[in-house]
């Protein structure tokens, strides 16, 4: 039987946050990263103190995430929430059954989003309590809080990338839509789900193949800056890990503390005194911080055919700063590593062959925390 592969096995990037996916190709018999958050003057959300801790305990804070305003910015978000309804609902673009295992929509989830996005409004966490402004997973677990999901991901779901297969019509024949033969030997190949065949004007039958998205994760938000820490103290900050689109895989992940040399806050966000830009020596960094995340080692589940429950894991990001801390600016990072062999076993074991460890990057830290100390 001849084949000829038209398309290569490429890696997709997709900027939703940060993020990246990879897809890869199958042959046809087998079975089938954004605007980060940031915003503008309004921070009414993190900005209750910390309870008094006793001598030589350090003091836990809640920190002060800074939003900027800059002119223009309150007609930009007004703009961004008269073309949203606070009795909204999703829409057909994607088949029902896609989101069965995730919470119900929120009527103000897009104009919620705005609002998070620009203003820093809202606290994600485990649970939804409006009065306390706290967004739960019937927020951050939908795919479209990601700023960016119908501009990238919608699309990869809805046309998934494809590759192309032809075979003389001289040599081969559909039987049905599902079945081609060998003239010559009388073999049948059924076709998994997903694939098409068609016979073209020249009789070449044209074979399309879904490809599999094997690996890929994205971080909403992916920056953050913090204005008011202080030595000796400790403070949480959140984000959200997702699979990324597209991936039919179970990921393995660990999460790991990270101090870039330099990097810069994207989009409009910036420190009090209007600087993006930090650059630190990593090795006296280090020193400084001591990271903790909750959860540290766990399974990212995958966003397609099905976003499983666990497509998004919220993460805590716990920050303690030494009492010795320099006043300055400084980048606090969260990578994704592999975790440790005894887990990829007992996952192995569990997912079989669905399992794969995550061990793509995109040259920087997934999560930054932008931290100045006063």
């Amino acid at each position: 039987m001849k084949k000829k592969e038209k398309a290569t096995q490429p890696s997709w990037y997709i900027p939703l946050a940060v993020g990246v996916v990879v897809v890869l190709a199958i042959a046809y018999l087998l079975t089938m990263r954004p605007a980060p958050s940031g915003g503008g003057q309004i921070i009414p959300p993190n900005q209750t103190g910390g309870e008094h801790a006793g001598p030589n305990v350090t003091q836990s804070v809640e920190p002060k995430v800074y939003s900027p305003y800059y002119e223009g910015l309150e007609s930009i978000v007004q703009a961004e929430l008269n073309r949203t309804s606070a009795n909204a609902s999703r829409g057909n673009y994607l088949p029902a059954a896609m989101f069965q295992e995730l919470p119900a929509f929120p009527k103000d989830l897009y104009q919620t989003q705005v609002l998070f996005k620009y203003y820093q409004m809202g606290k994600i966490r485990n649970t939804t309590d409006l009065d306390k402004k706290e967004l739960g997973p019937e927020y951050w677990a939908q795919p479209e809080w990601i700023p960016t999901f119908f501009t990238n991901g919608l699309g990869m779901i809805q046309n998934p990338p494809v590759d192309l297969y032809y075979y003389s019509g001289a040599e081969y024949e559909l039987i049905s839509a599902n079945q081609m033969r060998n003239k010559n030997t009388g073999e049948v190949t059924t076709f998994k789900a997903g694939v098409v065949a068609n016979v073209l004007a020249n009789r070449t039958i044209e074979v399309k193949v879904p490809r599999m998205g094997i690996e890929g994760y994205t971080v909403y938000p992916s920056d953050m800056v913090i204005v008011d820490a202080q030595p000796d103290t400790v403070f949480d900050v959140y984000t959200v890990l997702y699979c990324g689109w597209y991936v039919q895989l179970y990921q393995g992940v660990k999460l790991a503390s990270a101090f870039p040399a330099s990097g810069a806050i994207e989009d409009f966000q910036l420190f009090s005194d209007g600087t993006k830009v930090v650059a630190q020596t990593p090795s006296d960094v280090q020193k400084y911080f001591k990271v903790e995340f909750e959860p540290e080692q766990f399974v990212l589940e995958p966003s397609f055919p099905v976003f499983k429950s666990d497509w998004a894991k919220l993460i805590r990001m716990r920050i303690t700063v030494n009492e010795s801390t320099p006043k300055g600016k400084y980048i606090v990072g969260m990578d994704v590593v592999p975790p440790s062999n005894e887990f990829n076993d007992d996952m192995t074991w569990k997912y079989k062959t669905e399992y794969r460890v995550g061990t793509v990057g995109i040259g920087r830290p997934f999560f930054r925390v932008f931290v100045q100390v006063v």
